[in-house]
């Protein structure tokens, strides 16, 4: 297997190792590390594939590759290819802050009028609702008045004949 080596310092060199069918994935790691005199067992070592994308380091993820195109083999240090960003507040967020803030300002000052209207607010529904209820009661008071001045006549006219 043939891999190009980039180092931390930006160096680049190509080597070739041979890899057998029963090493695992640390000594895989360690041939790697003894042919490219890598010393730091800290470092992080990234295999990639001709397409750049990183593949792991056992038999079965290794196929050929030629001096033409190798795989490479990256030594970096932990979370070196992580791109450092500002600690500070993101101008988005804070105009959402913003934004959420004057809302609920606006929702308090809405119900802070609604607070003095409520109490004519209240008096004026329990008045529809007495209106409401007196004209229901009417129209009962009228129904029980019509079948009061009806006389029972029964449910049969004749004698049944059993």
């Amino acid at each position: 297997v043939f891999v190009k080596l980039k180092l931390i310092n930006g160096s680049e060199e190509l080597t070739s190792v041979v890899i057998y069918e029963d090493q695992t994935s640390d000594d895989i790691r360690k041939i790697f590390m003894l042919k490219c005199d890598i010393t730091d067992f800290r470092l992080i070592l990234k295999l990639r594939n001709k397409r750049g994308s990183v593949v792991p380091l056992s038999y079965q993820s290794f196929e050929a590759s030629s001096r033409e195109e190798p795989f490479t083999l990256e030594a970096v240090q932990p979370h070196a290819t992580v791109p450092l960003t500002s600690r500070s507040v993101n101008n988005d967020a804070t105009y959402s802050i913003e934004d959420r803030v004057r809302g609920i300002s606006d929702r308090v000052a809405l119900l802070e009028k609604a607070i003095v209207e409520l109490p004519e607010r209240r008096r004026e529904k329990i008045n529809d609702d007495l209106v409401q209820i007196s004209g229901q009661v009417s129209f009962l008071l009228q129904k029980m008045d019509k079948t009061t001045s009806s006389h029972w006549k029964g449910m049969f006219q004749k004698n049944p004949l059993w």
